[in-house]
């Protein structure tokens, strides 16, 4: 057997062992069995990093949506004073 893994973790070890067992298979199988199923979490950003992604999105946002402003006195008839 060239390709061999040796567990040094005793409670993994101690796992396996009793997973085999109770599986009727060997350690090799139940390893072999929990790596085929074995799917790892997405990496999730620090929080400040997070933060800055938030603010530079943010930005790019305002900089598409930059709109001339309007004058308040835009929205209200110049005879009547009353709104448009």
């Amino acid at each position: 057997m060239k390709d061999q893994v040796h567990i040094r973790n005793a409670e993994a070890a101690q796992l396996a062992r009793a997973l085999a067992r109770q599986a009727g298979t060997s350690i090799s199988e139940v390893i072999l069995e929990a790596l085929r199923q074995y799917r790892p979490r997405r990496r999730r950003p620090a929080p400040g990093k997070r933060t800055e992604q938030w603010r530079r999105l943010l930005a790019a946002d305002r900089r598409q949506v930059r709109k001339p402003e309007v004058a308040i006195e835009e929205f209200y008839d110049k005879a009547t004073g009353l709104p448009k």
